[in-house]
């Protein structure tokens, strides 16, 4: 599994670094180069001051980079989770292969009286299985608009935020 990227706190300016070049590596929007700005006013009195080795605090809780690598993570599950329920629902058809269709297979396989058998078990193990891979689906999905949406944010927000996003396409 890949480890999505830490949240970074600060950056140590380069030669070729401008307010509007670190927002628009760490912020995804140059047009975000004022709240690197607004948060080092104590070590920047002018926007265009910058020097190499200057140190820059990076005010931001969410970052859009460590969303989306978080996103994949789940996308990737999904995919074994798929894989582990097309070989579950193999596993569970041999079993049921196993007993065979005489009296006591049948019995088996479709249960006996109020109770549930083989057959009804199985699919609502594999119908359970599905919703956890649509869960997976549906979070990698909202955690990519958050981090194409959101700005900043605490973490204790993140739940209320992927609540309320639409169903990804």
């Amino acid at each position: 599994m890949t480890e999505p990227p830490e949240r970074p706190e600060s950056v140590t300016v380069t030669r070729d670094d401008t307010l509007s070049s670190l927002a628009e590596e760490y912020f995804e929007d140059s047009s975000r180069w004022n709240a690197i700005y607004e948060a080092n006013r104590d070590v920047l009195t002018d926007p265009a001051a910058l020097r190499p080795g200057m140190v820059l605090r990076l005010p931001m809780e969410i970052y859009p980079r460590h969303l989306r690598a978080v996103a994949g993570v789940f996308a990737a599950e999904g995919g074994d989770l798929a894989e582990f329920v097309r070989q579950a629902g193999d596993d569970l058809g041999a079993i049921g292969d196993f007993w065979g269709h005489d009296k006591l297979g049948t019995t088996f396989f479709t249960g006996e009286g109020a109770g549930m058998g083989y057959e009804a078990v199985s699919d609502q193990f594999e119908r359970g299985f599905a919703s956890l891979r649509t869960g997976h689906r549906g979070i990698a999905g909202r955690l990519r608009l958050m981090a194409d949406h959101v700005e900043v944010a605490d973490w204790d927000s993140v739940a209320a935020i992927l609540a309320a996003l639409p169903e990804p396409e």
